[in-house]
């Protein structure tokens, strides 16, 4: 037996990673949201914080991970339910360390 195989044997079959689920893709989201937080002012980032939450609030907001499908005035483009609740938990604890 060569050490390879012993290798293989002792450590197992690799076991394969989801490409992308939940915790996956709120870690992304939230990477994304600070790097993009840390250029705006605390006036956007107070407007911004309150119309996320207003969209979240709202009886149509689902969480979904992927599918953008809301716009917030003052960030460009469209957005999943899951990155605008993670866009909130960065503003939230930008906020609360100032």
């Amino acid at each position: 037996m060569t050490l390879r195989e012993s290798l293989r044997r002792l450590l197992g079959k690799p076991t394969a990673q989801p490409l992308a689920g939940p915790d996956r893709a709120d870690y992304s989201y939230r990477v994304f949201w600070t790097k993009q937080a840390g250029r705006w002012d605390a006036e956007r980032r107070r407007a911004v914080l309150a119309t996320a939450r207003a969209v979240a609030a709202s009886d149509e907001f689902e969480p979904n991970l992927f599918e953008r499908r809301y716009r917030i005035e003052g960030v460009d483009g469209e957005h999943s339910g899951a990155s605008l609740l993670a866009l909130i938990r960065v503003l939230e604890a930008v906020e609360g360390q100032k």
